[in-house]
């Protein structure tokens, strides 16, 4: 529970880091940045953790896909906040 936990605020910390970078770079829109965040994190961190851990990829996957839902949810109900403003 708490690695998931912990990996959820890597996701959206990063996917933020993401969602402000890539609308300068491109002509994506700030979610759908966070997203594409969440879907390099999602692959990236497992193979981080498994090698430094020792742990199969595949086990590191589980926790670390449901942190990138966690963070995707976080991320809609964000994006619905930041249009009615």
């Amino acid at each position: 529970m708490a690695q998931i936990f912990g990996a959820t605020i890597v996701m959206v910390l990063i996917g933020v880091l993401f969602g402000w970078l890539l609308p300068k770079m491109s002509a994506l829109s700030v979610f759908s940045s966070r997203l594409a965040g969440l879907v390099v994190m999602a692959f990236v961190a497992p193979a981080i953790y498994s090698v430094n851990s020792g742990v199969p990829y595949v086990a590191a996957l589980i926790p670390y896909g449901i942190a990138a839902l966690i963070a995707a949810v976080i991320f809609y109900f964000l994006k619905s906040r930041q249009q009615a403003a």
